[in-house]
């Protein structure tokens, strides 16, 4: 009985503990301009949750509006030259659809995909460094400047590599437009990759800091927090444009996507 009370008061206790910490940041702190008090108590409520954050916090970024794309503009000769060759055949009754010794290119709706079943080259994957040059030539080979994207997730699993490379604009990532790559010793068997263009941007207005983030992300304990970004994401199905978001990744993959400019959970 008498533990079961002490049980109850501590747990009591916490809950105020926590609660005053996350009052004091709101009450305290400025959204996007955070002073080295503001941090120290998100330090301390992050500590009290046991919530590691094994990465750079971001700078805070006072504003941002929302991005508009457009269609990107494609030279399918170009890219089924690259793909397939001089062999290439469009499939019949396909739309933009061509095929040549068991590859399968398709290029619409704002994507490009490309599928081999047998690769019969020859590649060092455990070479990231040449494995990074063999992607950015499908880049310049299909049109596209290899610097205008950059890595996201490089996992290599059952003797196979994934990597995803997000579009940067001004600095920021397009959660959005991606290029996803499945390369084994053999060669590249799989590529998708987004050609939307940023067509422009519309409104402009106050986003949260990382740190405010981080003290209303309302994370689970024991969190490991390897990555912290910003960028652009849709937020609501159907939407035309994208908008400011944080990027949480944990230590086991997961990724949380926060609105930026409220800090709900998406």
């Amino acid at each position: 009985m008498e533990w079961s009370r002490a049980k109850f008061i501590l747990i009591f206790l916490f809950v105020v503990l926590n609660g005053f910490l996350l009052y004091s940041i709101i009450r305290t702190a400025s959204d996007t301009r955070p002073g080295r008090d503001y941090i120290q108590l998100v330090n301390s409520l992050l500590e009290s949750k046991n919530i590691r954050v094994e990465c750079t916090v971001p700078s805070f970024r006072a504003e941002s509006g929302s991005i508009v794309y457009k269609k990107g503009k494609v030279d399918e000769s170009r890219v089924v030259s690259f793909f397939l060759g001089r062999d290439a055949r469009q499939i019949h009754g396909g739309e933009n659809v061509w095929e040549a010794e068991g590859k399968v290119l398709e290029i619409g709706n704002n994507r490009i995909i490309f599928n081999d079943k047998s690769p019969d080259g020859h590649l060092d994957i455990a070479d990231r460094e040449a494995l990074a040059e063999e992607l950015q030539r499908v880049f310049r080979g299909i049109g596209l400047k290899p610097g205008d994207f950059i890595p996201d997730i490089w996992d290599e699993k059952d003797g196979k590599v994934y990597v995803r490379y997000v579009r940067k604009y001004k600095g920021q990532l397009l959660f959005s437009i991606h290029a996803d790559f499945t390369v084994s010793e053999k060669g590249l068997e799989h590529a998708l990759v987004m050609t939307e263009e940023v067509s422009h941007t519309i409104g402009r207005s106050e986003v949260l800091s990382a740190w405010r983030l981080l003290a209303v992300s309302n994370l689970e304990e024991n969190s490991v927090i390897t990555d912290i970004s910003f960028g652009f994401k849709r937020i609501h199905e159907g939407e035309l444009y994208d908008s400011p978001v944080w990027r949480i990744r944990l230590s086991d993959g997961r990724e949380i996507y926060y609105n930026a400019f409220t800090g709900e959970e998406i």
